[in-house]
This record gives C-alpha cells, structure tokens and sequence, in this order.
C-alpha cells in the first residue's frame, strides 16, 4: 500500500517525511525487540512472531527494515509540526532558515559536514529530539535557539498490523 500525504510544499513534505519514519522506526524497534523480553504479556506465539520480523544487524539502520511509514507516523509529524510553531512562535520554515543560517558558521569549522539544507534530515532528527532519544540536530549542526516539544509516541502508537504482523 503507497501512502500519498502530502502538501503543497516540498519543504513541509520532507520534514513530515523525516519526523514521520523518526517515530515509526523507534517505535517499530520496540515492537520487534519486545519479541526478546520475557518481562510483557506477549503469548510465546506473539513473541515468535515479533521475532520473525526484519530487523537491522550490528551497524545497520532500523529504517532500512522497517514496513511502510503508516498514515499515523504523518499524524505524529503533523504534531510535531504544530507544536514546534506554537512552542516557538514562528513558523518552521523560520527555525528551518535559522538552523540553516547557524550552519553556514557550523560548516565553515566543520570538514564533515556536507553542503545544502536536508528538510527531511531537520525534520528526523527534531522528531528523535521530541521523543527524548538523546541524540539531536545540534550533534552535527550549528546552534540556534528553538524549542523542542515533548512528543508520546510509542509502539502503542500503532495498531500492530502497521508492523507487518
């Protein structure tokens, strides 16, 4: 199933993109790894079952096995998206210029970082940031004052059919 979500601007639609496989890939990680507890509810078929799932090896990514984004990972985004503006009082595209401006300084110390904004990169990792993940935007970018909202987002986000079972 191809999911269309979209709108009328392609920054907006890659942000959304990199917020959205953000939340469904940390919360797809938690669904496949629960399959390892013993410490849940899971039912010894269940947990086959989330262990059967495709998952990353050492040194690979978790968005690389994941199924689909699902319409509600887009949902989270468009969350995230709103609550950004409303923490912040500007609009993204505002933080958008201003994480661009603080990395023109960045770069011009920085040999590893590559040229051109990623709006889907941006929108990837103020996602991690809002889940609390603990890595951030500012690990490879120059700092600007910005406001990062709490997001809940979680496997129980998801009906588990999102996750391919």
């Amino acid at each position: 199933m191809t999911t269309n979500i979209g709108s009328s601007s392609i920054f907006k639609d890659e942000f959304l993109r990199g917020a959205a496989k953000a939340f469904f890939a940390s919360a797809y990680a938690d669904f496949v790894e629960e399959g390892h507890s013993t410490d849940n509810e899971l039912s010894d078929s269940d947990r086959a079952a989330r262990l059967a799932l495709p998952r990353p090896g050492g040194g690979e990514d978790w968005m690389d096995y994941m199924p689909e984004v699902p319409p509600a990972a887009y949902a989270l985004a468009g969350e995230l998206w709103a609550a950004l503006e409303a923490a912040n009082k500007v609009s993204v595209y505002v933080l958008a210029e201003r994480a661009e401006q603080a990395d023109t300084e960045h770069k011009s110390k920085c040999a590893k970082c590559g040229d051109g904004f990623d709006a889907e990169e941006f929108g990837h990792y103020l996602a991690m940031q809002a889940m609390g993940h603990g890595v951030s935007w500012f690990d490879d970018h120059g700092d600007f004052d910005i406001e990062i909202p709490d997001i809940e987002c979680s496997q129980c986000s998801f009906d588990d059919a999102a996750f391919g079972l």
